[in-house]
């Protein structure tokens, strides 16, 4: 499954919201309407989902779907 079918099963599953309805450029908070805290939510599944690891300092704030994949990206320690 690629990132974006994981990340819109997530937002589905966990939020209630309608796959057909999240997009690349989906912004979170006004076209999704998650919250702050579901959002910080959301990054916790995510970061477990797909195994990434951030540093103490780091300061992880998506605004929309697509900067959700930049993170995983960033962050995997897949790579």
């Amino acid at each position: 499954m690629d990132n974006l079918k994981t990340i819109k099963k997530i937002l589905s599953e966990k939020f209630g919201i309608p796959e057909e309805n999240i997009e690349k450029e989906a912004h979170l908070l006004s076209d999704l309407n998650l919250s702050n805290l579901e959002i910080n939510d959301l990054i916790g599944i995510i970061a477990h989902e797909f195994k990434l690891s951030f540093g103490e300092n780091d300061t992880i704030s998506p605004q929309t779907v697509s900067d959700l994949l930049d993170i995983i990206e960033e962050y995997s320690e897949e790579l």
